[in-house]
């Protein structure tokens, strides 16, 4: 089947997009537009909310609201209502940085790192949001100098693959359950391909589907780097991928660049690729309860 265009949003930065498994809805984020998005399963209108902080990325929690990444740190979002609740402050003294991409480890726990806005080669932590024994929050530093952290999945609880954007690499990590990120055993490096890679996602078998900003494309890559399908966007600046649906068969793709001058080739919108194989189910926030 061919691409779909899904929703004709227009976003300047649509990113972060998760299928949310219990409640059959997907969500996805505009960080410049400071919307989070969503459309429920039974396909009725898209619902969105605007906010007072631009959101880096989303993961959904048990109780049906979720957890964002914000500027100054993370916070649980109600839909239904629009509030905004703080749950543990990030570089809240640092106006200059924002967070961006993240997403559950195999654990509940959310990893997501910050980036300086202005100037991209000023190096930020990878972060991981815990909670102590009395429950209260705390955020942990897991590797130092991400420059533009972005896509990370697990392709097993003790192995994480993370992408830094303007290194064009992805590495893979030893991931343990407590205490910071090591070297990295493994790297593939991108560079030979269009665009820098953004956001990524795992499907069943392992393999990395790649999302390229300025590739126009989501490509898949083996573990060992074999680019083994390409899928090609109408627009350059693709930023994010996730497996939906409730038979996960669906790729989503959000693309940023709405409303720029001569953006008129869906740029910004929400897109999807049926039936190209089958991903693994997003981690939901684990909450407090840890």
């Amino acid at each position: 089947m061919p691409l779909e265009l899904v929703d004709d949003c227009r976003l300047a930065l649509g990113e972060g997009v998760v299928w949310d498994s219990r409640a059959e809805r997907l969500y996805w984020i505009g960080i410049a537009d400071r919307q989070v998005r969503w459309l429920d399963q039974d396909g009725g209108k898209p619902g969105a909310l605007h906010l007072d902080t631009r959101p880096g990325t989303l993961a959904p929690y048990r109780d049906g609201r979720v957890l964002l990444a914000v500027e100054s740190g993370f916070a649980l979002l109600d839909t239904a209502d629009g509030t905004l609740e703080p749950v543990a402050a990030v570089e809240a003294d640092r106006p200059e940085r924002r967070m961006n991409d993240g997403k559950c480890d195999p654990y509940g726990r959310l990893v997501a790192g910050t980036m300086t806005l202005d100037d991209p080669r000023v190096g930020g932590p990878l972060y991981r949001l815990e909670y102590d024994g009395d429950g209260t929050a705390r955020v942990v530093t897991l590797r130092e100098g991400m420059l533009i952290p972005n896509g990370l999945d697990w392709p097993e609880p003790d192995q994480l693959w993370h992408i830094d954007t303007p290194t064009r690499a992805i590495r893979l990590f030893d991931y343990p359950e407590h205490g910071p990120l090591a070297d990295p055993v493994r790297t593939l490096d991108v560079s030979a391909l269009g665009g820098d890679p953004d956001g990524m996602t795992l499907d069943a078998e392992g393999n990395l589907w790649v999302a390229f900003w300025g590739g126009a494309a989501v490509r898949c890559l083996s573990p060992e780097g074999r680019v083994l399908e390409t899928v090609e966007l109408p627009t350059g600046k693709v930023t994010s991928c996730a497996f939906g649906g409730p038979a996960l068969d669906v790729l989503y793709v959000t693309t940023a660049g709405g409303g720029e001058p001569g953006a008129d080739d869906g740029a910004g919108s929400l897109y999807r690729y049926p039936g190209l194989t089958t991903g693994r189910p997003a981690r939901h926030w684990a909450g407090p309860g840890f």
